[in-house]
């Protein structure tokens, strides 16, 4: 006979079969208390239907994770933890994820998800395939770019997205499994986030996004300056003369003819008391 279960007797038994609806109002109320609890710095992972993921950035994170045999078992209760709203905050920084998620007792559980760093060297390598196909920023975090580089994304090992080995996570649970479904839920919610903001796979990665498209954009910007500038100054010192001629300048500022030759000019004191000097010579008009 399985032994009878109960909050202060821990996993000795099994858990009572509970509803999806019972689920949901249990989550809510845990959501509710949270709100109260931490104001409005919660943010919950809300699904809009039933699918998890609906971008490319985030169905490719789940993807990738339900390819590796160490999470198969528990990532299907995970699903339904974040169909059911029980990850009531999930937050992304700097290679890590944390999540509040409400489980079968009274208190939420506290997750704690760390991810490594991207591999400089597969870094580099990732880059020098994107220069070839990346346009943009936006083509970049929408997922519109070619096929070859989504697969050249997902490789194991040499791709962008994390191996088991790369990642590590904790749980105020009593489960003593190596992923609980309470993990499984976070990482399922991380899905949801990633949707949202995809910009923030790169934050997980240990990745500067404006580094990893801006060097690309920034090495072709400073070889079209280098041509602009040379090309510029070829110009420029090729048609001194033919300036010269066309409006009647010189590149010194001296007057020209229309053969280029410079014609000296009066200095502007000289003119100026000449003109002085006409005025003068004129009869003072007198009234009657």
């Amino acid at each position: 006979m399985p032994m009878s279960w109960g909050y202060r007797g821990g996993w000795g038994g099994f858990a009572p079969y509970v509803s999806k609806a019972e689920r949901m109002r249990h989550a809510d109320k845990a959501r509710a208390k949270l709100l109260k609890k931490r104001g409005a710095d919660i943010q919950p992972i809300v699904l809009d239907g039933h699918a998890i993921a609906r971008t490319w950035w985030g169905q490719a994170w789940n993807q990738n994770l339900e390819r590796y045999a160490d999470y198969s078992n528990r990532l299907p209760r995970g699903r339904s933890y974040v169909r059911n709203g029980s990850v009531l905050d999930l937050k992304i920084v700097a290679t890590t994820i944390t999540a509040v998620v409400a489980g079968s007792r009274p208190k939420p559980y506290d997750i704690t998800i760390k991810i490594k760093p991207l591999a400089r060297k597969v870094e580099q390598a990732l880059m020098a395939k994107s220069r070839a196909a990346l346009d943009s920023m936006q083509s970049l975090l929408s997922g519109e770019f070619p096929a070859e580089l989504k697969e050249s994304f997902l490789l194991k090992g040499t791709g962008l997205f994390p191996s088991p080995k790369e990642i590590e996570f904790s749980c105020s649970c009593p489960d003593w499994a190596s992923m609980c479904k309470h993990v499984a839920a976070a990482l399922y919610g991380t899905a949801v986030r990633l949707d949202e903001k995809p910009e923030l796979f790169f934050a997980l990665r240990g990745i500067k996004i404006d580094d990893f498209v801006g060097k690309m954009v920034k090495r072709e910007s400073e070889k079209m300056l280098r041509k602009a500038e040379f090309k510029s100054s070829r110009v420029i010192k090729a048609g001194e003369g033919d300036l010269s001629k066309l409006f009647g300048i010189a590149m010194d500022g001296k007057e020209t003819t229309g053969k280029g030759k410079p014609v000296a000019r009066a200095p502007f004191e000289a003119m100026k008391g000449r003109h002085l000097a006409k005025r003068s010579s004129k009869k003072p008009h007198r009234k009657k």
